[in-house]
């Protein structure tokens, strides 16, 4: 964020004093412009030995300072111009990103919250808001960083870089739908941009996660074609993940296998792919498949904790399939004793209903002999033992 914040002022300054005929400045103005800033700092420098009760010199050279990455030089110059003119809000926002550059956090905090901002003008609110939401979060005050990038992002609707700053903000502080909706901004504003492409998809997914009811498939839907774009822009790995799960969670679920065998091309020891295409295809009762997944994950060699969630799938797998050894298996191994109880009774039920039906069958068979015995007897004019 602090890129936005430095050199904002610089061309307002150099058109500012375009005319200006002080000697050294129209050379600074000249290197500044053509790339120059060793000459540029040189020039300006001879203006501040020259004059240096002006402030405007110190300013300009604290700019290309920083521009140098000489920050403590920098600061020095920016401090120097706020004390010649205390009042002067460009110096004031000049030192406060000197500040910021230094990573002296508190000083910039504290001097940011000392200017009115209704008397600055809409190019100066723009890197106002920008310094203070830096210092506000280098400081431990999310809340207030939070609040001074949403007033950045209305004074600068139309930057890409702001939204970005503030859906980013807002989704690590759980603003989900705030999120979504700036960093949506900033897709619009610059959509070929993967960092940011992937930063919007990434809040579509938690809105999906965190959405109940009939609109959660449609905000997933939502989370798949972006990271469709996104892929399209940097068919990475994790990126391919992150399509399968938007597709997964939209119940796409064969588009989402396909994404994790692409996944898993990508990345050949990664185990995750398989244990969501495991995941997939028991969505689709693919359980065959899933079975092969599953315990190729597994194989792969996974950390303990996830190697619970992948035999716990598996143990649900073989449950549908009715193979209850296996499932109980399955269960006990993941630590789930709830699971292998409840399989180890419908086993049992399978079990007494098998030998039940069993049973009918052989009592239908013995009806069934009986009666023809009754029948064969009767066509010899004989008599016979009465029916059951």
């Amino acid at each position: 964020m602090r890129k936005l914040l430095v050199f904002s002022l610089v061309i307002l300054t150099l058109a500012t004093f375009a005319g200006s005929t002080e000697a050294g400045w129209d050379e600074g103005v000249a290197a500044y412009k053509s790339g120059n800033l060793a000459e540029a700092a040189r020039q300006f420098q001879a203006v501040t030995e020259e004059h240096p009760d002006w402030p405007d010199g110190y300013y300009m050279l604290g700019q290309i300072l920083s521009k140098l990455k000489k920050n403590q030089e920098a600061l020095n110059a920016s401090r120097k111009a706020y004390d010649l003119k205390p009042g002067e809000v460009r110096f004031q926002l000049s030192l406060a990103t000197a500040y910021l550059q230094s990573k002296r956090y508190r000083d910039a905090a504290e001097l940011l919250k000392k200017i009115d901002e209704g008397s600055l003008s809409t190019k100066q609110k723009k890197s106002y808001h920008q310094s203070l939401a830096v210092a506000m979060d280098k400081t431990g005050q999310a809340g207030a960083a939070l609040a001074a990038l949403k007033k950045a992002s209305l004074s600068s609707p139309d930057s890409a870089a702001t939204q970005f700053n503030y859906g980013a903000a807002a989704f690590n502080a759980g603003q989900t739908s705030i999120a979504v909706t700036a960093l949506g901004k900033a897709v619009r504003l610059d959509s070929k941009d993967p960092a940011k492409r992937k930063a919007y998809t990434d809040a579509l997914l938690k809105s999906g996660r965190e959405t109940r009811g009939s609109g959660k498939k449609a905000i997933y839907a939502k989370a798949a074609d972006s990271a469709k774009a996104l892929v399209a822009l940097k068919p990475s790995y994790g990126n391919l993940l992150l399509l399968g799960e938007a597709q997964l969670g939209g119940q796409q679920y064969t588009e989402a296998v396909q994404s994790f065998n692409q996944a898993a091309a990508k990345n050949s020891s990664a185990w995750i792919p398989h244990f969501y295409i495991g995941q997939a295809s028991t969505a689709k009762t693919d359980y065959a498949r899933a079975v092969t997944a599953l315990k190729k994950a597994l194989n792969m060699g996974p950390p303990a904790k996830d190697q619970n969630r992948i035999w716990r799938q598996l143990g649900f797998v073989y449950e549908k399939q009715k193979a209850y050894d296996d499932a109980v298996k399955a269960y006990t191994t993941a630590g789930d004793s709830a699971g292998a109880a409840r399989v180890q009774d419908n086993a049992n039920i399978a079990k007494h209903n098998k030998e039940a039906d069993r049973e009918a069958q052989e009592y239908e068979e013995l009806k069934r002999q009986e009666q023809k015995i009754q029948d064969e007897l009767k066509k010899i004019g004989g008599g016979g033992p009465p029916l059951r």
